[in-house]
Formats: C-alpha cells, sequence, structure tokens
C-alpha cells in the first residue's frame, strides 16, 4: 500500500513539473506574439515575466528563458513578493485563475500592458488560461480582456488557441 502510494505520488510530481516546462515554454512563445503598445520592438529593454509565490515555477521558467530574446528584447523571469513589484511586468502569471491571489495580482496590473496568465479559466481578467484537453496543456484566450490590456495578439496565436473569446 504504501509502495503504491509513493508511486502514485511521484509520478505526480513527474508530470507536474512536465506541465510546468509546458507552460513555461507556452510563455516563451506567448512573448512573440503579443505587441506591448509602450516597447516597441527593437528596444533594448528586457521582457519582464512575472511569477507571485510559486519558486517551483519560477525556477523552470528562468530555465526555459535564458539567454532568449524576442525580437531584439531579452526575456527575464523574475518572482514577485508584492502587489506593487507587478506593475512592472510584461507577462504575468498567476497560477490558478479562479482564486482570489489571482484576481488580486489582475487588479494590480489592470490597464498597464500586461498579458495576464493563469491556470484554468479565463475568469478575473485572464488574457490568456492555459486548460488541460484529453491530457494535453493546451489555452483559451480572451481578446476582450487583451483589448483592456491595449494588448495585441497575433492571428497565429489565436489560431493556436483551443478558444477564442470576442469582446
Amino acid at each position: 500500500m504504501l509502495w503504491t502510494a509513493l508511486v502514485t505520488s511521484d509520478a505526480v510530481a513527474q508530470r507536474s513539473a512536465a506541465e510546468d516546462q509546458i507552460k513555461a515554454v507556452f510563455l516563451f512563445n506567448f512573448a512573440k506574439y503579443v505587441d506591448w503598445p509602450d516597447s516597441p520592438a527593437g528596444t533594448s529593454a528586457s521582457i519582464r515575466m512575472c511569477v507571485p509565490a510559486n519558486p517551483r515555477f519560477l525556477a523552470t521558467l528562468r530555465s526555459a528563458v535564458q539567454d532568449e530574446v524576442v525580437n531584439g528584447r531579452p526575456l527575464t523571469a523574475i518572482g514577485l513578493d508584492g502587489l506593487d513589484a507587478a506593475r512592472d511586468c510584461d507577462i504575468l502569471y498567476v497560477g490558478d485563475a479562479s482564486s482570489r491571489d489571482a484576481a488580486a495580482w489582475s487588479t494590480a496590473v489592470r490597464g498597464r500592458h500586461t498579458l495576464t496568465v493563469g491556470d484554468g479559466t479565463l475568469a478575473n481578467g485572464i488574457v490568456i488560461a492555459f486548460v488541460r484537453d484529453q491530457n494535453r496543456v493546451r489555452f483559451d484566450i480572451n481578446r476582450g480582456a487583451a483589448s483592456r490590456q491595449n494588448l495585441s495578439i497575433s492571428s497565429r496565436l489565436l489560431d493556436l488557441a483551443r478558444r477564442v473569446v470576442e469582446p
């Protein structure tokens, strides 16, 4: 019985780590297909990818974006300690999109040209939500939320989405 629990626990941990890697690569690729109004291509300012309160995912994201550049802008993965720090994020991954914390983080960046990404649902102003679909990580996009953040999402990314919610 204990052996089964340990094996099952290990399998869940491996699946979770693999899912984190997939999400980190998605976040990297999202940066390629989103245009921010105040950071035109060719500027040297980094694209700040922020993760609050999730050190394991932050480490995975840092590994995925290390030495990567999108449109001439280096990618930087940053852990956040408080809501005020989120105001400088270009991409903000909030985890469970339906949580109170996600709502607080989304509110902190409302109107600040931040791509908000969460898990599970397009609630609380989330622009892109990771969803599990037949044991695969997919994503939905809320174009209305993107528009409210003054973000332009490429038609190529919209075509890859499982579902696009129009404004």
